[in-house]
């Protein structure tokens, strides 16, 4: 636990650090003559937090207060406080550094039951709050092992970018199964649609991997950031734990990018091909930009398929100014001729199809089965080729639609090349905790 759980001297630093973000939010609600709360949230104010935590501090509004200068006087405090940028959840908010901590400094209504929420952010505040009343002292300890845990296997948050399970989400499942080995056990058994609760409680149903009802808000599914890869890779890391417990579940060596002789090697073992496309990045938030590289990267791969490029696997990688979207294809070229079905010769239609394709495809029409059939010539035998035509035509992420500088990469130049680290994160299958 002494990889996991804080110090003394970084306990007394973290609080440190979060009672002077409060007084200085505080002092500057008094300069703005602003009569609201500033209260401390999150895995501080609960004293669950793994490592270096983020520090989260509401501004709580009076429910009279307007929204838009709820969200101008919150926003005026965050910059004045912490500088940083503006992000946006529900409404916006500021994410920066006080002390060397990063920090979020957001603002809410200060609502007296969650039934009578004004923005999704005002549940935050009950949620600490049950946590609190609810989470024995020897319990910490139990969540920030269950977290570490998910961290090492990779499924650990809820935000766009991991798609996995919320710190919220890890408190409750330790009060559910009252300690890690208890989630783990429990865990290993899960099925897809697997509903969990607290105190008996039932809520309305929810089509998602896991669902566990808020005890804050029963109309609220805890876990629906959590998508199906993620909970079935977890579900995988309790078995084999349960089997072999070892310490690189909570600490896995980090993937290297692999060599152009091992990635080369790779592939003539495969007998397939990579193809890739280089994207300029958009300046949006993780929470924005993931969903749309996932959009885009989707959007590519049913071109591709649309055009008989059988995709075998998919994936991307976000850099800081790039994104690089790649894909493993059976092949990727293609021969000239492509057999098109036409209708029933009884059909209404067989007479328009034979006019169509009489003379310009690469055989005379014939009948197979009791339809018309032809050969004809393939649009796009080269998969490079459709991606660089086609990919502005198809499904994109909306602010992934500026392919002016667009790159698109073949296998040769992928092998000669890299980008070797896009290429491991889609080549390289093992678990973090097997490398």
């Amino acid at each position: 636990m002494s990889r996991i759980s804080p110090g003394e001297p970084q306990r007394q630093e973290v609080q440190r650090a979060a009672q002077g973000l409060i007084d200085l939010v505080k002092r500057l609600a008094e300069d703005l003559s602003l009569t609201v709360e500033v209260r401390l949230v999150g895995s501080v104010a609960k004293d669950t937090y793994v490592h270096r935590p983020d520090i989260d501090v509401f501004i709580m509004f009076s429910p009279e207060t307007p929204r838009k200068d709820m969200e101008r006087y919150g926003l005026e405090i965050g910059r004045r406080a912490i500088g940083g940028e503006e992000r946006y959840a529900e409404h916006p908010y500021t994410h920066g550094l006080f002390l060397g901590y990063e920090v979020d400094v957001v603002p809410c209504y200060a609502i007296n039951s969650p039934e009578d929420l004004m923005s999704a952010v005002d549940r935050t505040p009950f949620h600490t709050e049950y946590v609190r009343e609810h989470l024995l002292p020897r319990q910490k300890d139990q969540v920030r092992l269950l977290k570490q845990f998910m961290k090492g296997v990779g499924v650990y948050g809820a935000e766009a970018r991991v798609q996995g399970f919320s710190g919220y989400l890890v408190e409750l499942l330790v009060l559910r199964y009252h300690d890690f080995m208890g989630v783990i056990n429990e865990s290993s058994r899960w099925r897809e649609g697997t509903v969990l609760s607290l105190e008996g409680m039932e809520g309305r149903e929810f089509s998602t991997p896991l669902v566990f009802l808020d005890p804050v808000d029963k109309s609220r599914n805890v876990a629906s950031a959590l998508s199906l890869q993620s909970f079935a890779s977890y579900v995988q890391a309790c078995r084999e734990f349960l089997a072999t417990p070892k310490e690189e579940f909570f600490f896995p060596r980090p993937l290297k990018a692999w060599s152009r002789t091992r990635v080369s090697e790779e592939m003539h073992l495969r007998g397939t091909k990579l193809l890739a496309v280089r994207l300029k990045r958009p300046e949006l938030t993780d929470d924005n930009l993931f969903p749309q590289v996932r959009k885009t990267l989707d959007g590519m791969a049913r071109m591709l398929e649309s055009g008989d490029f059988l995709v075998l696997d998919k994936g991307f990688l976000v850099r800081k100014k790039y994104v690089d979207l790649i894909i493993e294809l059976q092949t990727d070229s293609l021969p000239s001729g492509k057999k098109h079905t036409g209708p029933p010769v009884t059909s209404e239609h067989a007479l328009s199809f034979l006019s169509k394709w009489r003379g310009r495809a690469l055989t005379p029409p014939y009948i197979e089965n009791g339809r018309w059939m032809a050969i004809i010539e393939r649009k796009h035998k080269n998969a490079k080729d459709l991606v660089k035509e086609g990919l502005g035509k198809t499904s994109l992420g909306n602010d992934m639609r500026d392919l002016e500088n667009m790159v698109v990469l073949s296998h040769s130049q992928l092998i000669r090349s890299g980008p070797y680290s896009t290429i491991t994160a889609l080549l390289e299958k093992t678990f973090p905790w097997e490398r």
